[in-house]
């Protein structure tokens, strides 16, 4: 019989469930960002507990199992399957150099910066320890950040280049942390060599990719063989956990054959193989998983902190906070430029939200926990990444999205608002003449009386279209914003008629393919132009504001 004091799992897997709903809720009405209110309750909850409840156990940890079997193949599949390939390949570049060359450098850079950093504030600690913190925190977790791009319409370049950046670092991140448990003697199965390094690299990365690839691609042809929401459903099941544990059993990254098999499925099993009723299915049972997986992992991210002992060591944890935000900084402020060419940089102030909005989160606290119990300074490492951690998600989350509108990579929706208004009272003031002008016509009014009505309309009327002539040039953008909107709306439409035509048997399956091809390319472009008049438009903003923080990337 389970006692009181130690709830069965399933039970606490509920109430961490209802717990997340109501935070959610409260985080809407207040609007706070959803993942800060989550961790700010799980931090609320750990200190209940050590006050009132100092013998309780919740009956969930975040542990290795739970978030590496559980949880993370969630939500790797779920942010895969919605990358969109053209995307992908139009912003290749810096996605790349971030997740690879900027775990790499970052990891260097942390530990060079940490070192001095410890020094300066009188902080011991050894190189064992600051590598195994700076490899932990090089991977970046920016779900929050991606929500609030999207609520304050940010670029969508920046969102792909952020997620993009997210999935292949998380990946990164793990393979250099194994790499760093065998280099300090932390791994008693394996013993390091550069032959054992290239055989480790070269299975962990390419034998991934050839799990996940088999997998999204024999997952994605069973898809066009059926048309049943929840056999499809299912099939996306596999696809994420199938990778994920076939690649863990064979010895490969589960993250990358977890990433592989759910953009194939995305693009291909999703795009040609699903009807959109089957879709809409399918895109909903994944947002929901991934809404449950990051609710239980921030809110249990709150609970495993130990707040008496992250505050004895505050000074170290925010000395290598600020080393980790520099680090990203140089790395972003010079080699960003480099891998993208000059007619295609984003505005200013990219950079700065770049660096500014590189999370850590809970792959970056399991990895810590992660860390063998015979090392005799793990408890030093788990304190620098937590906190750390924590500092990310309460500091820089929250502070997103003012400074995205100091860079001006926020949407104006002021000006659109204003325009609306100023659309809505000429329509009211044109049908407030048309009314006196019938009951002068049927002589309900007397002339003079009509005469001094008409005249206080059009004087409202004339100030008005003053007011209109100086916003022509904002309702011209919003204007060609509507018309970007439309055509693509258009062009989905004309998408779903050629996957009807098929379903009815009116069209050949290669036919069928090759014109919902032409229609996605179509989709791209009409994107890609929506987000460079976008960026045209802040540029000038930005020129006419004067002085704008931020450097072209």
């Amino acid at each position: 019989m389970v006692s009181p004091m130690q709830p069965q799992i399933e039970l606490a897997v509920v109430a961490a469930l209802l717990l997340a709903s109501i935070v959610g809720m409260l985080a809407q009405r207040l609007r706070l960002p959803y993942t800060v209110s989550l961790v700010l309750t799980g931090l609320g909850l750990a200190v209940l507990r050590s006050f009132a409840m100092p013998g309780f156990d919740p009956g969930l940890h975040l542990t290795p199992e739970l978030l590496f079997l559980v949880l993370l193949p969630v939500l790797v599949f779920e942010a895969a399957f919605h990358m969109e390939l053209e995307h992908f390949r139009a912003n290749w570049r810096p996605i790349i150099a971030l997740a690879v060359p900027g775990v790499l450098s970052g990891i260097a850079l942390s530990m060079a910066l940490g070192w001095a950093a410890f020094r300066l504030v009188g902080f011991e600690t050894t190189l064992p320890v600051l590598l195994l913190a700076a490899t932990i925190l090089a991977a970046t977790d920016p779900v929050g950040v991606l929500a609030l791009l999207r609520e304050v319409g940010a670029p969508r370049r920046l969102s792909v280049v952020m997620e993009g950046e997210s999935l292949l670092n998380d990946a990164i991140a793990i393979v250099a942390f194994g790499v760093v448990l065998v280099a300090l003697g932390l791994d008693p199965h394996h013993h390091l060599s550069a032959g054992w390094i290239a055989r480790f690299l070269t299975w962990e990365v390419g034998g991934a990719v050839l799990i996940g690839g088999v997998l999204g691609i024999g997952l994605s042809w069973l898809t066009a063989q059926v048309d049943d929401h929840l056999i499809e459903i299912t099939l996306t099941t596999i696809g994420a956990f199938g990778s994920f544990v076939m690649a863990d059993l064979l010895h490969a990254s589960g993250v990358i054959a977890c990433l592989i098999a759910g953009i194939l499925s995305g693009n291909f099993g999703a795009r040609y193989g699903m009807s959109p009723t089957t879709r809409v299915a399918v895109t909903s049972f994944w947002e929901y998983a991934a809404f449950a997986a990051n609710s239980i992992v921030f809110l249990l991210i709150g609970l495993e902190v130990d707040l008496d002992r992250l505050l004895g060591r505050l000074v170290p944890i925010v000395a290598f906070w600020l080393v980790l935000l520099a680090a990203r900084g140089i790395f972003v402020a010079v080699v960003l430029p480099l891998v993208i060419r000059r007619s295609n940089r984003p505005p200013a102030g990219f950079n700065w939200v770049l660096t500014w909005g590189g999370l850590r989160g809970g792959v970056a606290m399991v990895l810590a926990l992660s860390v063998p119990r015979d090392f005799p300074l793990r408890a030093d490492v788990i304190d620098l990444v937590f906190g750390v951690s924590l500092l990310t998600i309460l500091v820089q989350a929250p502070l997103t999205g003012p400074l995205l509108r100091l860079v001006g990579l926020a949407k104006d929706t002021r000006g659109r608002e204003e325009v609306e208004e100023l659309g809505a009272r000429l329509r009211a003031l044109h049908a407030a003449s048309a009314y006196l002008l019938r009951q002068i016509e049927t002589e309900a009014v007397s002339e003079d009386v009509g005469r001094e009505l008409e005249q206080e309309l059009a004087a409202r009327r004339a100030a008005l279209q003053d007011r209109a002539r100086d916003l022509k040039r904002q309702k011209e953008a919003l204007e060609r914003e509507e018309a970007h909107v439309l055509r693509r709306q258009l062009a989905v439409v004309e998408k779903e008629a050629v996957r009807e035509a098929w379903a009815e048997g009116l069209l050949d399956e290669k036919v069928m393919r090759r014109l919902v091809g032409e229609i996605d390319h179509r989709l791209f472009q009409l994107q890609q132009q929506a987000e460079e008049d976008i960026e045209r438009e802040q540029r000038r903003a930005s020129d006419l504001s004067g002085a704008t923080p931020g450097s072209d990337a």
